[in-house]
């Protein structure tokens, strides 16, 4: 069993180097509706095993609505939105957390051009469906494109920092700001606001020194990248650390992850020549042992209008790779070579499109995978990264042999970390769901093309060889993993054949690989 799994996975890493591309070069879905799309994320809305889209339209060319599109049970999404809200808004990106702890991920959106109105809006979840308007709006009067939900003070439940500016106007006019969540409701006037009056594009909260606190990062506009340092659960009201580059850059977006290999995580950003004195670099700050990051790049790809950077490995080689998106461009793939990343893309797609924002998840659920992932206690620290990046939802999660409640945690499935109320004395379990299969879905603000998905196509359930086939090898396989219910088999080679994903292989799973099995 062992050398046969080392002989798939093998196969399948050889086939990658050998040209097999991870996605088709066009879309395999494309949304039927044509708005000017700009947030996104896949998430479980409906709790039911699979991961629908969010999307929110308008940017600032239309007032739009916020849509869903609900997985339809078989990996696929209708080629029209299921739901969207009533009210309709410039609407810029998004962020999904799970607010009020009832176990239904809300949506924040952040809000341009609003004439008076709030910086940002919260969509709460009853039940599967969202909140036809918000249930919650921000105090402050001002311009936001970006958003992001992380955890300022590490009492496990999720803050919304809101990332304020108008590069196209008006520059330096709003505050930053993070409303904190007191027992399950965000704060309507702003905890924190920064001294400075920088116009952000999109924040990213980062614990950028690893002293187990999150750090906010602020993507700027004819200014540096900035982060303010987290305090021992206070974020200073002065950023500390800049990018010294290109302090004219027109940067929207960030992603953190080690890519390097050394355990800390680098920080990439996005850069864009139609403002300002944009570079049109997309560029990688590595993490250092003393914390934070080179303040120059130490890797850079020229792609003009920049606008969209995620972190994800697409080809199961354990490896964080980069996802990039411009501006009536390709969207790419830098696969990770060990160390980092090359001169040139591994893949991009073959048509252009006006992406905003990419977001990877394993749409089609056919290699989901459940893991229980075991942290050391580490003096007070309370909050922590995961192994992968992302995952699809956290399952449960144990301190000290005790299962902790719903309102004592909270995580980010993009970037991978989960902070609670109290640290741990003895350890901390962490069971949860993750993907050796990610799709890819791109928003698109191009009003004349839909929102885009790609499925991987490197990996099947079923297939212990990697040969992309379920035949009577496998069945061997299946037979040697089989152990019926309530039988825990975690084990990577056995992976493969736990369809529902409960932590065995039993008769459920057998159904399934029937219809999966294709013979010689």
């Amino acid at each position: 069993m062992g050398s046969l799994l080392r002989v798939s996975i093998g196969l399948m890493f050889v086939s990658v180097a050998l040209g097999q591309s991870v996605y088709h070069g066009t879309p395999d879905w494309v949304s039927a509706d044509k708005e000017v799309s700009t947030g996104g994320a896949l998430v479980d809305l409906d709790r039911d095993g699979w991961p629908d889209l969010v999307i929110a339209n308008g940017n600032d060319i239309y007032r739009q609505r916020l849509v869903v599109y609900y997985n339809q049970g078989d990996g696929t999404f209708p080629p029209r939105p299921d739901w969207q809200s009533s009210d309709i808004a410039f609407n810029g990106h998004l962020d999904v957390a799970d607010v009020n702890a009832d176990g239904w991920p809300d949506v924040a959106v952040a809000l341009l051009l609003n004439e008076g109105g709030p910086a940002a809006k919260l969509y709460l979840n009853n039940n599967g469906t969202l909140s036809s308007n918000p249930d919650w709006t921000a105090d402050e009067v001002a311009n936001a494109f970006g958003l992001a939900f992380g955890d300022m003070n590490n009492d496990g439940r999720p803050d919304l920092a809101v990332a304020t500016g108008w590069p196209y106007g008006n520059p330096h006019a709003f505050h930053n700001t993070v409303h904190l969540n007191i027992d399950g409701r965000l704060e309507e006037v702003a905890s924190w606001r920064s001294d400075d009056t920088w116009d952000y594009n999109n924040a990213l909260w980062v614990d950028a020194d690893d002293d187990g606190w999150l750090d906010l990062c602020g993507l700027g506009s004819n200014t540096d990248t900035w982060i303010y340092p987290n305090l021992g659960g206070v974020l200073d009201t002065t950023a500390r650390w800049r990018t010294r580059d290109n302090s004219g850059q027109f940067a929207i977006m960030a992603a953190a992850g080690d890519v390097t290999g050394d355990g800390i995580r680098d920080l990439f950003v996005t850069d864009n020549t139609q403002l300002f004195q944009g570079s049109g670099y997309f560029r990688q700050y590595t993490g250092l042992v003393e914390g934070y990051f080179t303040t120059a790049p130490t890797w850079r790809y020229y792609d003009g209008y920049g606008s969209a950077v995620a972190l994800a490995d697409v080809n199961t080689d354990g490896l964080l790779d980069l996802a990039t998106g411009a501006w009536w461009d390709h969207t790419r793939l830098f696969l990770n070579n060990g160390s980092g990343f090359g001169s040139s893309d591994s893949w991009h797609s073959s048509g252009t499109s006006v992406v905003e924002k990419i977001v990877f998840g394993d749409i089609d659920k056919d290699a989901l995978r459940r893991k229980v992932e075991t942290l050391e206690p580490d003096g007070e620290r309370r909050l922590f990264y995961l192994s992968q990046q992302p995952i699809e939802w956290i399952a449960s999660v144990r301190l000290d042999g005790e299962e902790v409640k719903r309102s004592k945690y909270t995580f980010s499935r993009e970037h991978g970390w989960v902070s609670l109320r109290c640290a741990p004395e003895v350890g901390l379990e962490v069971e949860y769901v993750y993907s050796k299969k990610l799709d890819m879905a791109v928003t698109n603000w191009d009003s004349s093309k839909g929102n885009y998905v790609y499925y991987n196509l490197l990996l099947v359930n079923g297939d212990c060889n990697g040969d992309r086939d379920v035949d009577l090898e496998d069945y061997a396989c299946f037979h040697d993993c089989f152990s019926g219910p309530g039988v825990p088999r975690l084990e990577e080679e056995c992976a493969p054949f736990d369809w529902d994903i409960d932590g065995d292989i039993d008769m459920a799973d057998f159904a399934e690989f029937q219809t999966a099995f294709t013979g010689l």
